[in-house]
């Protein structure tokens, strides 16, 4: 039985293999097996060896997870709709958890929201109500974190009050409302679009540093701002000339230090008031949170603040003394707006830029919010279906005038430890600020700006809380190309502008991508002397262990029975730690990774410098101490799929080598059917040199590709040696023909 198996092993498990022009004695297994002992090969009949022999046991054979199954529409509805996956399951007991979340959150969020409304966003205060009670129930539907909560977000805010503020300024009339339609829209659609073409992998693409450097950017910024309201110096901003521009976080610090000495007594106060109160709230609740007291965590201190102030205000009458209120927001005269439409549609050619960075940022934070929640429910998340999500909330919102709303972490955070279980912990939350809308506004008409501000200010101060630290770490481990991203960042933002910034950001960010993805990482194998372990010579001469390294089984004896371990080079130090070395007029290059366009170029030129070199970190006018270069042997053992650009190239390099007398062989090749064509269809197996010696133990299942290192060097070996019964050949005659 053993052997009719191992007879249809040998005729038919493979249906064919890339040969150079000639049929094997062995067929080589599918695809990646390569001759891995922990790989068995099947069967004719398609079944496992193991498996076969145990088959009279508990073994079954299962169809396998990646076949080819056809799915009904009810099986793909839940993830088109995600609440689909969990409304069939819900279970009445998580409706009180979601309910007590749900009533927390918007405990807190609510005057938080009026406050990047008013304060930081200049638009009236129901637009970031309505941002926080229409986002949320349309995340329940599409969204895929349960205990993510979306809502207006601060450094969103604070762009849109910066686009809205140029505009409003210079141009007389406009509707800031109607601005901010535009904006949402833009950034909902652009959010959409990106979900629909799959592009949930920009996440990826911006490093952490530029998302610091701009809230810590967007953080200072806020801090002026409550700094200028508290003082009471805003209504002298607004009676600045319009040539007179304002806008950046330097131009404000300017500002305060020239105008600070106009400030208001009563509205420094009560702002001034507020913000130590609230300093001091969150202060305790951390300190009671670290001493076990988990309640703390529910006292909404911002709420508290907001109700006291403007008990207070009415009492007392703030407004008779100078302190600006809330007022009357008009509910009642909101309109159903089309920012598609009307006078609204003549600014998206000059807002889309802000539409464009709101988007990138919200998605940003909404992403890394969702994969750290994710991570705690040890739950996937999909990044494309969390685009669709929050494209379609800002589409959605663009029709009412809400502010962009996005995840953020904070909140979703204390969400999941205020017991929420599934999204309607976030419907309720919207739920109950639109009824705040509906009834509740009246109560807040004597409700100081400046208390709003206090409000902003200890947000922006938390947002630059964790810079430092962050900042240390990365000149400890020098980060520089993350301090780099950092200081770029941060001083576009504060000098120019927050869109600036991050632009300039996110494109060194995509360059440091660009050339990372650009750069071959090819590696000048060397042997540890000794040793059958062949290490990358290019390895730091201080590093102690070796942790890329290939073993080579019966090198070092196959070495020392043959002539050629003389020619070797020597015996050359890496500095104290290793001593390795190389053969003479052999170069053994290891392609770690798949070939593309964009780093086969690179490989090119770094294969040369090697050539030249003896080294892809030597100068290039250092030149090579060894003797000239006779064999290259490739170690393809990486390279899992080239495309045709590169192959091309591949090919380039190896009729170069031709011309010149060099050998080249490829070990190692990756048995894939796709890869394997590639090569043959680009004329490369004509170029390699194959050489057939089984009876000297060489192994080629896949001719003329080499199946280890080991056999690429004795090929080389008997290339050697006959080249030298040649050369002795010629001499003898040559000296008989003289007689």
């Amino acid at each position: 039985m053993a052997s009719s198996r191992e007879k249809d092993l040998r005729d038919g498990s493979v249906k064919r293999a890339v040969l150079h022009g000639k049929t094997p004695a062995v067929q080589p297994p599918s695809f990646g097996a390569i001759n891995d002992p922990d790989i068995e090969p099947l069967s004719s009949s398609g079944v496992s060896r193991s498996s076969e022999t145990s088959s009279l046991g508990s073994t079954r054979q299962v169809a396998h997870s990646r076949s080819t199954q056809s799915l009904t529409i009810a099986q793909k509805l839940p993830y088109y709709l995600p609440c689909f996956s969990w409304i069939p399951s819900y279970q009445k007991e998580y409706f009180l958890h979601d309910v007590v979340a749900g009533l927390s959150l918007a405990s807190y969020q609510i005057p938080l929201s009026m406050s990047f409304a008013s304060a930081v966003a200049h638009v009236p205060p129901i637009c970031g109500l309505l941002g926080l009670s229409i986002a949320p129930m349309v995340y329940t539907l599409l969204g895929t974190v349960p205990q993510m909560i979306v809502g207006p977000e601060a450094a969103v805010s604070m762009i849109v009050g910066q686009a809205i503020e140029k505009i409003v300024k210079h141009n007389d009339g406009v509707n800031p409302v109607d601005v901010l339609a535009v904006i949402t829209s833009s950034a909902g659609a652009v959010l959409l679009t990106f979900g629909l073409l799959r592009f949930g992998f920009i996440d990826n693409v911006l490093c952490g540093t530029l998302l610091k450097g701009f809230i810590t950017a967007i953080g200072l910024t806020m801090i002026l701002n409550s700094t200028i309201a508290i003082l009471g110096i805003d209504t002298v901003l607004l009676t600045l000339p319009p040539d007179e521009h304002v806008h950046s976080a330097y131009e404000k610090t300017l500002f305060i230090i020239h105008h600070g000495y106009q400030y208001h007594t009563h509205t420094l106060v009560v702002g001034l008031g507020a913000f130590v109160v609230l300093l001091a709230a969150s202060s305790v609740k951390k300190a009671l949170a670290r001493r076990k007291f988990k309640l703390s965590t529910f006292f909404p201190e911002i709420l508290v603040v907001v109700v006291l102030s403007t008990i207070l205000s009415a009492h007392f009458r703030f407004d008779k003394h100078g302190v600006r209120v809330l007022g009357k927001v008009d509910v009642e005269d909101f309109k159903f707006t089309l920012p598609f439409a009307g006078d609204a549609k003549q600014w998206y050619p000059k807002v889309f830029s802000t539409s464009f960075v709101c988007a990138i940022l919200g998605f940003f934070e909404s992403s890394s919010a969702g994969k750290s929640l994710g991570s705690s429910l040890e739950m996937p998340v999909s990044s494309n279906r969390e685009l669709v999500a929050l494209g379609s909330a800002g589409v959605v919102m663009s029709f009412f005038g809400c502010l962009p709303s996005f995840g953020g972490y904070a909140r979703s955070r204390l969400n999941s430890i205020n017991g929420a279980k599934t999204p309607v912990s976030g419907f309720i939350m919207g739920l109950t600020t639109l009824l705040v809308t509906a009834y509740m506004l009246p109560y807040v008409y004597h409700l100081p700006i400046c208390v709003l501000n206090a409000v902003i200010g200890t947000v922006g101060l938390s947002l630059v809380q964790e810079t430092p630290k962050d900042i240390l770490f990365h000149i400890r481990t020098r980060g520089y190309n993350e301090l780099v991203t950092f200081v770029v960042t941060l001083a576009a933002s504060l000098f120019v502008s927050i869109d600036v910034g991050v632009a300039l950001g996110c494109s060194y960010s995509v360059i440091r991508v660009i050339k990372h993805s650009t750069k071959s990482r090819i590696q000048f194998l060397s042997q540890v002397a000794g040793t059958a372990t062949l290490v990358n010579a290019d390895l730091d001469a201080e590093v102690t262990g070796i942790t890329e390294q290939i073993v080579v089984p019966g090198y070092s004896d196959y070495r020392s029975q043959t002539a050629a371990a003389e020619q070797t080079s020597g015996v050359r130090s890496a500095g104290s730690k290793l001593n390795l070395e190389d053969r003479e007029g052999c170069l053994i290059v290891k392609i770690p990774e798949p070939l593309t366009f964009t780093n086969a170029s690179d490989m090119k030129a770094r294969l040369r410098r090697l050539e030249l070199c003896g080294s892809v970190k030597s100068h290039p006018a250092a030149l090579r101490s060894s003797g000239p270069i006779k064999h290259v042997v490739f170690d393809m053992n990486g390279m899992t799929s080239v495309d045709s650009s590169a192959v091309q190239m591949l090919r380039d390099t190896i009729e170069q080598y031709q011309r010149r007398g060099i050998n080249v062989f490829f070990c190692r090749v990756v048995k894939s059917a796709k890869l394997l064509d590639r090569l043959q269809l680009s004329g490369i197996n004509s170029l390699l040199q194959d050489c057939q010696g089984a009876e000297f133990g060489i192994n080629q299942v896949c001719a003329p590709y080499y199946d280890s290192i080991l056999d690429a060097l004795k090929a080389i070996d008997c290339i050697e040696a006959t080249r030298s019964m040649t050369e002795n050949q010629s001499v003898m005659s040559f000296f008989y023909d003289g007689l």
